[in-house]
């Protein structure tokens, strides 16, 4: 199996020869300051809440906080893993992990209960992709049928590795 220096670089390969955007790694000091910091006290529930889920992840899980350092996140052939700080006039971008699962748990429209307790680290057409902290997993799920697991991973490289096989 591929380390994931070399998956990335794969992605970053395959989105060069295309045309698309690659963004830059997160800088070192922002990432070490989104590790060590609690979300701000005045921050509702659901804002703390996800800050510290995502926070966790990139402590406990050393290889998909690695991406970070690689790469920011990608958009790439209908597939995308959310970012951490890219932003356009001074807005997070759509893509952004924070945007994304705050959105999913703080939601006036639906609320899905299969999605509340994991980390939403990405998507394409037909999939959603995220980190499930009780079974220690990266999981590819069915976008409608969100209970739905087509694919469960243990290291993130598997995992890469499985969602770059359906942009390649």
């Amino acid at each position: 199996m591929k380390d994931i220096n070399t998956l990335l670089s794969d992605l970053r390969d395959l989105m060069t020869a295309d045309d698309c955007p690659v963004a830059g790694p997160v800088d070192a000091a922002t990432l070490a300051e989104l590790i060590n910091n609690a979300p701000p006290a005045d921050w509702d529930f659901h804002k703390r809440s996800v800050y510290e889920d995502i926070r966790l992840l990139l402590i406990n899980r050393k290889d998909y906080a690695e991406m970070f350092s690689l790469m920011d996140g990608a958009e790439y052939n209908g597939m995308t893993l959310y970012n951490l700080v890219q932003s356009a006039n001074n807005e997070p971008l759509w893509s952004n992990i924070y945007v994304r699962n705050i959105e999913a748990r703080d939601n006036e429209i639906f609320i899905d209960p299969h999605l509340t307790d994991k980390v939403l680290i990405g998507e394409d057409g037909t999939s959603v992709f995220l980190y499930n902290a009780v079974q220690d997993c990266f999981e590819i799920r069915d976008r409608v049928a969100t209970d739905y697991v087509t694919e469960a991973h243990h290291q993130f490289s598997d995992f890469l590795s499985a969602v770059m096989d359906t942009v390649a």
